[in-house]
């Protein structure tokens, strides 16, 4: 091994070293290069869950609508008959909807099939509706089953597209207002809906069964308006863009809900007999609702907009560190070369100095040097040549004096003779 050291010249070295430098480097920049991208591709993989999420969420809130006016449909309210047709002709679109973003999102096979399921119990059920062959609680169970199955397919895409694994705190806070438990306020509030507008249709006293029912609906509201509202708070807290957008909104939406439950208190909970009309009823509850959903759309929006920010946010920090890699490598490689210039050039100097020495040519300009250990050893080889320079002439003023002195000694000789 040394002797193969003393064998490599020094650019072969250099290269050995920067390419050990390279390679010590190579392990931290993968690491911080592979997290990056594991965190692009998590971020992409949240964004592509949203759209379907959104679609499948409108699809629910037309069924929650379709299910209050067929219940009091059924219930005797011709009012609220003659509004069906339109709640039927929204939820068709939207299914048809949700279903291009499904397939354009590639969600997971088993939603996929769970999607189909519900189509086909929704194709089922709305002709028993028209038809008027179904009472009006069969008819809200069977809504509500489809409705539970689409917020199931929901949850388990949510977890599909890790939405709930977010590491952004404020996002993560929006995701569970606006993913978990809005959905699951506005089916409680939908519930409300079809059940009161089904009793008000009727008309008469309030069975008792019927108002255990709506007390135990109204308490779990409050519940869940309570986590949809306090999640909401920790995310425009963290976030001053949903602050901005969604604060206000939030708020109002707080008040509505207590009011709409305040109606429910006093058309159905708290009187003999009923009298407040359906329609009535009806349209109050799906301003709130509408409202919520209206609120739940513009958070996913934000939701949407948080993820494509930082995806866009960590292509420019992969792009920067790309730059700044290429940028630092590029530099070191301009130095290396510097300095191995600076190093070869006097080396080769020092060299032919030396051999010109034992060659015996002495003669020669001085050699521009600098201060460093090479250049001391090239001033060293100058003064070296200086002296031997010296050396030599005294050496040739002896022997040229010798050589008179011969030369005379020699005349003497011969004059003598």
């Amino acid at each position: 091994m040394t002797s193969l050291s003393q064998r490599l010249p020094l650019l072969y070295k250099f290269l050995i070293l920067g390419l050990a430098g390279i390679l010590m480097s190579a392990v931290p920049t993968w690491l911080f290069v592979s997290g990056a991208l594991d965190d692009l591709a998590r971020a992409r993989h949240e964004a592509r869950g949203a759209p379907p999420l959104l679609a499948l969420h409108k699809v629910v809130q037309g069924l929650q609508v379709h299910r209050g006016l067929s219940n009091g449909m059924l219930g005797g309210d011709e009012t609220l008959a003659a509004r069906r047709p339109a709640a039927r002709d929204a939820v068709n679109k939207a299914f048809a909807e949700a279903t291009a973003r499904l397939d354009a999102a590639q969600v997971p096979a088993a939603q996929r099939d769970a999607w189909q399921r519900a189509q086909q119990a929704w194709q089922q059920l709305e002709p028993a509706v028209a038809a008027r062959s179904l009472p009006a609680a069969q008819s809200t169970a069977q809504h509500t089953a489809l409705i539970t199955s689409l917020l199931q397919t929901g949850e388990q895409l949510l977890h599909s597209y890790e939405l709930q694994l977010d590491p952004d705190f404020a996002t993560n806070a929006l995701i569970q207002a606006s993913l978990v438990h809005a959905p699951q306020l506005g089916e409680k509030l939908g519930v409300m809906r079809a059940q009161g507008a089904g009793f008000l249709g009727r008309g008469g006293e309030l069975p008792l069964e019927a108002k255990g029912l709506l007390q135990s609906l109204r308490q779990r509201v409050v519940e869940l308006q309570g986590d949809t509202l306090r999640n909401l708070a920790r995310a425009t807290e963290a976030s001053p863009a949903f602050a901005a957008t969604l604060g206000a909104p939030a708020r109002t939406l707080d008040a509505q809900i207590t009011a709409t439950l305040a109606l429910a208190d006093k058309a159905l909970l708290q009187v003999d007999t009923l009298t407040l009309p359906a329609q009535e009823y009806f349209d109050t509850y799906t301003r709130t609702i509408d409202a919520l959903y209206a609120l739940n759309a513009q958070a996913m929006q934000g939701v949407d907009e948080a993820l494509q920010a930082r995806i866009d946010r960590l292509r420019a920090t992969l792009a920067w560190q790309a730059l700044a890699l290429l940028g630092t490598l590029a530099g070191a490689t301009v130095l290396m070369l510097v300095f191995v210039r600076s190093i070869t050039q006097p080396v080769a100097q020092a060299v032919e100095l030396a051999r010109a020495v034992a060659r015996g040519d002495l003669s020669g300009s001085d050699i521009a040097h600098g201060s460093n250990e090479m250049g001391r050893l090239i001033a060293a080889l100058l003064q070296m040549r200086r002296q031997l320079t010296e050396v030599v002439g005294r050496v040739r003023q002896g022997a040229e004096g010798v050589a008179t002195a011969s030369a005379q000694i020699a005349q003497g000789n011969t004059d003598l003779a």
